[in-house]
């Protein structure tokens, strides 16, 4: 069984020292407890991230063997003395570049959004909070076999399902992990299945005649007769006997019934646009546009993966004008970007036939 590193950090800052942790970086009670929620979820998952390449994997592996886990027992005593909280913050400012990479200007810009606080705030706290976060983890990788990257790969591999409902589609988006965690949905579903194989049987087959009902609605309507009896005379207020009324002019698009299912898809397209999206905006250069390749390579993967272009006519007409904010967006932030010499070298070999696809279903 999987153990929850996340559950691990909550238990590390309980009670008071959550309280000294915030007080060192000037937020109230309520604000540390707001912050602490989406936070540590947002470091184990760019940890989760940072493991998921060889590369990555040793970096994190060497940084989490010369990680001092002893604070962990004195955590409320350090926090509490103002050169301690110094010290943890110099080693947090190194971590933090080693983590997120060049994604880190966007990851706290999107924090910002999300808890309301300063940047200055955000950054002191991150500083401060991955320390203690690298020592829980640390000291349970010790335990768990020691530093080897196949077992560091392992357990935080295993963290996807606690973090699937804690980690915001905002900030998956920015770490790069939109895909990696399955929707709630999904994770409710995998967890009943491995509790009861049968709880979850009448669920799906209550969804899957949905399916068929909407699928036969759709495509076997009785077609109207192509000579229709004669209207009988209607008497229309303030008009002579025998005018009909007016037919309701079409204002805009048709409603489309959608599919079951389509909302799964709207979700994840959203977080797959928005970490995209996200990702490049914070390209300002060639080398930026380097590093966010793979990030961008995991974003048309993702999309792939839905196959869109699959679906059924009416539910990929309604995803192609749900779409069409996204691909606006998107298109802005493009053309930018390739405005910057040689970052169009660099991206549109992978950006330009997911663009390319995205508006062939938009068409």
């Amino acid at each position: 069984m999987a153990v929850n590193l996340l559950d691990s950090v909550k238990e590390a800052l309980a009670g008071q020292v959550a309280d000294q942790l915030g007080s060192a970086v000037g937020l109230d009670k309520q604000q540390t407890a707001s912050a602490l929620k989406t936070v540590v979820p947002m470091l184990l998952g760019g940890m989760m991230k940072k493991a998921s390449t060889p590369s990555g994997a040793s970096e994190l592996s060497k940084a989490l063997r010369d990680t001092d886990t002893s604070i962990l027992d004195n955590l409320g005593g350090l926090l509490g003395n103002s050169s301690s909280n110094s010290n943890l913050m110099s080693i947090g400012t190194k971590l933090l570049p080693m983590l997120f990479g060049s994604s880190q200007s966007n990851i706290i810009s999107v924090l910002v959004k999300l808890l309301g606080f300063n940047e200055k705030s955000i950054g002191s706290l991150l500083s401060l909070l991955i320390p203690v976060v690298m020592a829980v983890v640390g000291r349970q990788a010790k335990s768990a076999g020691g530093f080897d990257v196949g077992a560091l790969t392992n357990l935080l591999g295993g963290q996807k399902n606690f973090l699937a409902n804690a980690v915001p589609s905002e900030l998956q988006g920015a770490l790069g992990l939109a895909g990696d965690l399955g929707s709630a949905a999904s994770r409710k579903v995998e967890q009943a299945a491995s509790s009861n194989p049968l709880q979850w049987l009448l669920p799906l087959l209550a969804v899957a005649a949905l399916g068929f009902l909407a699928y036969n609605y759709l495509f076997n309507q009785k077609q109207p007769d192509k000579n229709p009896p004669p209207k009988a005379d209607v008497v229309v207020p303030g008009g002579p006997k025998g005018a009909t009324p007016a037919e309701p002019a079409v204002v805009g698009i048709p409603t489309i019934p959608e599919l079951p299912g389509l909302a799964d898809i709207k979700d994840k397209l959203t977080t797959t646009f928005e970490g995209l999206t996200g990702t490049l905006e914070g390209i300002k250069d060639v080398d930026g546009a380097k590093s966010a390749l793979s990030k961008i390579e995991e974003a048309a993967k993702a999309y792939e993966g839905l196959e869109v272009g699959k679906l059924p006519t009416p539910s990929k007409a309604a995803i192609g004008l749900f779409l069409k904010p996204f691909l606006t967006k998107l298109q802005q932030v493009v053309d930018t970007l390739y405005a910057i010499p040689g970052v169009k070298d660099v991206i549109d070999p992978v950006l330009g036939p997911m663009i390319q696809s995205v508006s062939a279903v938009g068409a």
